[in-house]
């Protein structure tokens, strides 16, 4: 039985991971700054010694590096965690007898505003404008490093919008199934959003664990891939999937707050060498991650009101 380390096992696309190994038959540890469950090593990726530790004892023939930092006030979090804590990782992976192999989740920010309606490949050129991109950007060169001069097997993952059952209500489409269901038990009438006009390629998280688990399980050392859908979907779609499938009438207010500067109007990118390496391309549709979504959020919000 193969064994797996994913650092970020509480995470949305950790949980999502360890379900994906665990049907394919594989034995499934986590290493996290809160315990999973007992199968979890509790740590930060800031502790080498720790990390020392856990991959001595896991013996992993794949780890899946999911850990870091999406969102923070201070920029230096970013680096710390991004950059530094998968060197940190990287160093306890080299000391391993049996070297494992290392996926790594970066993400699609790494490419920040594109100039054209084209679909975006790992060719494309990176130009990352937050400090999360950046930060992702200097982690995937870091990476590869390890590939190119230690000797570690590393892949390199771009991904694009994830989205799914378990997403964090920080990012749109949770942000609007959790309102949509509050408002259907209460005397809210009104969805608040940011930008509607930019498009995005979503995808569904259950797809997304199966591209990594596939990409652990072929020989694509020091290469990088886009798990993306390929399609180009406005966010605004995405709200009026939602709201056609709400128990009363809504209206729409967009929020200033909620821009985002520099957003790009449009992202999308190409899976084509994911395919070709590994036979991967979508299985879950968008409406179907919606509803599942919006479903999902309507048994929460009841459990909360309680």
């Amino acid at each position: 039985m193969k064994r797996a380390l994913i650092t970020g096992i509480s995470g949305f696309v950790g949980r999502h991971l360890r379900a994906e190994l665990t049907r394919e038959g594989w034995d499934v540890f986590g290493f996290d700054v809160r315990a999973a469950d007992e199968r979890t090593f509790v740590g930060d990726l800031a502790d080498r010694a720790a990390l020392t530790r856990v991959a001595a004892d896991c013996q992993p023939d794949a780890v899946f590096h999911l850990a870091g930092v999406i969102k923070s006030p201070n920029p230096q979090a970013y680096y710390e965690s991004n950059l530094f804590g998968t060197l940190n990782l990287f160093d306890a992976l080299t000391q391993l007898e049996k070297r494992p192999k290392v996926v790594v989740a970066s993400s699609s920010a790494v490419y920040g505003a594109t100039k054209n309606a084209r679909p975006i490949t790992e060719r494309s050129p990176l130009r990352p404008i937050t400090e999360y991109a950046v930060s992702k950007a200097a982690q995937e060169i870091a990476a590869l490093r390890y590939d190119y001069a230690f000797g570690l097997s590393v892949v390199v993952t771009r991904m694009f919008n994830l989205l799914g059952v378990g997403q964090s209500p920080d990012l749109a489409c949770a942000a609007f199934a959790r309102q949509i269901a509050l408002a259907e038990i209460s005397d809210e009438d009104e969805i608040i959003t940011g930008n509607l006009d930019a498009q995005r390629d979503f995808l569904d998280v259950r797809d997304a664990a199966r591209a990594l688990f596939l990409l652990a399980e072929k020989d694509v050392s020091g290469q990088i891939y886009n798990v993306c859908s390929g399609t180009a979907t406005a966010i605004q779609q995405c709200l009026d999937e939602m709201t056609a499938r709400s128990k009363k009438k809504l209206s729409v207010k967009k929020d200033a707050a909620r821009m985002q500067k520099n957003d790009a109007p449009i992202q999308f990118g190409s899976y084509q060498k994911l395919k070709k390496a590994t036979g991967w391309s979508p299985r879950v549709s968008l409406n179907e991650s919606l509803t599942e979504m919006l479903a999902d959020w309507r048994e929460r919000v009841k459990t909360e009101s309680k």
